[in-house]
């Protein structure tokens, strides 16, 4: 049977998951408000298309950094991809490779960041990293990556704490005792995940040390989880590479606003001296092509990945991509848009918003 979306891949995942596993992923802080809330903003974004437009020829590539994506989607960082399936990140790195896709490994992955590069030839890693209460470790992954070849830095802000994520709660989660984190020593599986996060994040950094890690690296730096314009603003004069537009998925605080609905913001604040990516709520064709026309550059996949990789692994990636990339291209034409930048061109005429992208 041929799985044709992001949902349909996550109804097949929850079948085959441990309870426990498939609620670590699925669920969000509180009362999971934001994380319904990230999928029901980019519902109430109507659509209307532009006819006779001739579409026979239509192209979803773009550029980011310089390099040719095959069309604005990345694979946003999420960690220990072995839960789902034994390829772990190696597998969606390879997927993502086959799809001209540029993958963002977490720094919590099961495989190390050299391992992902040497046994997939992936040219296109971004590193996702935190500011460790030790910063020795934060250095020297920063190092690790610079020669194992990644191609940009990914800062998570917003995570002074680990959001009160109750499913996990109620299950008591842990990883199993054989898993470990792949980029440093830790004791990860020795206690629920909330008191692992708790021991190694530092709730005391500032803007003073995301420009100490700047200082670091030659590599591009974004920034990631970024819902207030004021924050976007210091991010352009502290000259960032990058924003990203996060709420974490809805799994830091609950009731704060959908990625989607605070974009045109973002980038009104930024007036384009940066490139502003999104993650949040997105598993369709529709998504993307909203996003955009609101201002993103490109977008982030976070859980339909890891639901495609418990299904069928490395294809299970590689189709949902695919599918991904086939249904933006599908909604390009039908709103007589022919490229990226005619997206953006068109916005205002075929991308309908209510009084406030979110209404609940």
């Amino acid at each position: 049977m041929k799985l044709c979306t992001a949902g349909s891949y996550k109804e097949h995942a929850k079948k085959m998951l441990a309870k426990d596993v498939f609620d670590y992923i699925d669920g969000a802080a509180g009362d999971e408000i934001t994380n319904d809330r990230n999928r029901k903003s980019f519902d109430a974004i109507t659509l209307r298309p532009l006819c006779l437009r001739d579409v026979s020829a239509t192209e979803t590539k773009c550029e980011l950094l310089d390099k040719e994506l095959s069309c604005p989607v990345l694979v946003g960082p999420t960690a220990f991809h072995q839960l789902v399936n034994s390829g772990g990140e190696v597998a969606t790195a390879n997927a993502a490779k086959a799809c001209g896709v540029p993958m963002i490994v977490s720094a919590m992955s099961n495989f190390s960041l050299e391992e992902i590069a040497k046994q997939t030839g992936h040219d296109n890693l971004w590193l996702q990293l935190y500011i460790f209460k030790q910063r020795a470790v934060t250095e020297t992954l920063v190092k690790r990556a610079e020669e194992a070849g990644y191609k940009a830095l990914v800062l998570t802000v917003g995570v002074p704490i680990l959001g009160k994520r109750y499913r996990d709660i109620e299950n008591q989660f842990k990883l199993p005792s054989h898993f470990t984190t792949g980029n440093f020593e830790s004791r990860v599986n020795e206690n629920h995940i909330s008191k692992f996060a708790t021991d190694i994040l530092d709730p005391a950094i500032t803007w003073h040390d995301v420009e100490w890690l700047k200082a670091l690296t030659q590599l591009p730096l974004f920034i990631k989880g970024i819902l207030n314009p004021k924050d976007a603003e210091r991010a352009c004069q502290i000259k960032l590479s990058g924003i990203i537009v996060s709420n974490h998925g809805g799994r830091q605080l609950d009731t704060s606003e959908a990625t989607i609905s605070v974009l045109p913001d973002i980038v009104a604040s930024v007036s384009h001296a940066l490139p502003v990516l999104i993650d949040g709520g997105i598993s369709r064709g529709t998504d993307v092509f909203k996003s955009l026309a609101l201002g993103a550059d490109a977008v982030l996949l976070g859980r339909p990945i890891l639901w495609a990789l418990a299904v069928d692994g490395e294809h299970g990636v590689k189709a949902l991509l695919k599918t991904l990339s086939e249904d933006f291209e599908t909604v390009m034409k039908l709103t007589g848009c022919r490229t990226v930048a005619e997206i953006k061109q068109f916005a205002k005429d075929v991308c309908s918003l209510p009084s406030k992208v979110e209404c609940f």
